[in-house]
């Protein structure tokens, strides 16, 4: 099953997720949960674990969505009357309720948060701060980290910027696809089938946009540093256009040139890349393409050159701005 988590986009199945927690030992269960293989694990500790991406680019709400997609039984079962009541643990905490601040509140919080990462590179910020926390002690932990900004307002504004945005890059994925609709289809082309503006992608959508003329993946994401996770995402979504038959021509549209250099460059194996991918992917590119065991750049050039690199600033040049 195809999902999308902060505007990337992923494979991942029943077997794969079991697999992938095996032998992992559960953090303390505070609200909500996923039952994996009769052990109940936090919902975000599971995701990050399944997807390898960090737990701080997705909310509670969006694992338990992806979860309950792919037939784990999870905490949402509480509240929802199809579901069997699942049995009690006393891990369990019970709920507390869901503040939402104010809109003058999520404002303040939101221009604390900005001022703090406007201070300076916040990988550079990081990498000083643990740095100057190696030998301290408890006296000198406390003015070493308050001297740096990390502060209990930041945590406040942060952890307020999260709860109410949390989905913000869901509503850039949907609005990105829909603004560039005027501008790339063309006099006699027509959108075919419902598009997937939101999380995940179904059976009968398993592409973003499909219309008489090209089927396509959008990858929003702006590139910042490693971006590993991108890579290998974005990477799936290459093998997914190319593996599919169809007269219509693929498109991959990204988020600056980054990416398209990324894919064109690139010597890491295949292999290494679709690591995280569906084992059905996996077994599919292996059945096409036979050994993954070449370099992706190669790959680009060779067996996925169908496929149309885009840049979506091309599209949209009053974008190009914000990814860059």
């Amino acid at each position: 099953m195809r999902l999308t988590v902060n505007g990337d986009h992923f494979e991942l199945d029943h077997a794969t997720v079991t697999s992938r927690l095996r032998g992992h030992t559960p953090e303390p269960i505070h609200v909500h949960w996923v039952e994996i293989a009769g052990t109940r694990f936090p919902v975000k500790q599971a995701l990050e674990t399944a997807l390898g991406i960090s737990r701080t680019t997705f909310t509670s709400h969006t694992a338990r969505h992806q979860f309950d997609r792919l037939g784990f039984t999870t905490s949402t079962a509480s509240s929802n009357p199809t579901f069997k009541q699942p049995r009690q643990s006393a891990a369990i905490e019970p709920a507390v309720p869901d503040y939402r601040s104010t809109v003058d509140e999520a404002g303040r919080a939101f221009a604390t948060l900005v001022a703090f990462l406007r201070t300076g590179p916040l990988t550079t910020g990081i990498s000083t701060l643990e740095h100057n926390l190696l030998n301290a002690d408890r006296t000198t932990a406390g003015d070493i980290t308050a001297a740096a900004g990390l502060t209990e307002e930041l945590l406040h504004a942060a952890l307020t910027v999260r709860r109410d945005v949390g989905r913000v890059s869901d509503v850039i994925h949907a609005t990105v696809i829909t603004l560039a609709l005027p501008h790339i289809l063309e006099a006699d082309e027509v959108v075919s089938n419902r598009p997937s503006l939101g999380p995940g992608n179904d059976q009968s959508r398993p592409f973003d946009l499909e219309t008489n003329k090209r089927f396509a993946e959008f990858k929003v994401a702006v590139w910042s540093g490693g971006d590993m996770m991108r890579k290998r995402g974005l990477t799936q979504d290459l093998v997914h256009l190319a593996l599919h038959e169809d007269q219509r021509r693929p498109e991959l549209w990204v988020a600056g040139t980054d990416p398209i250099r990324f894919l064109q460059t690139s010597t890491s194996s295949v292999g290494s890349l679709l690591s995280r991918a569906s084992h059905r992917q996996r077994a599919r590119y292996e059945a096409r393409y036979g050994t993954t065991d070449i370099p992706l750049r190669d790959f680009v050039a060779e067996q996925g050159a169908r496929v149309q690199l885009r840049n979506i600033a091309d599209a949209l040049p009053a974008l190009a701005e914000a990814f860059l």
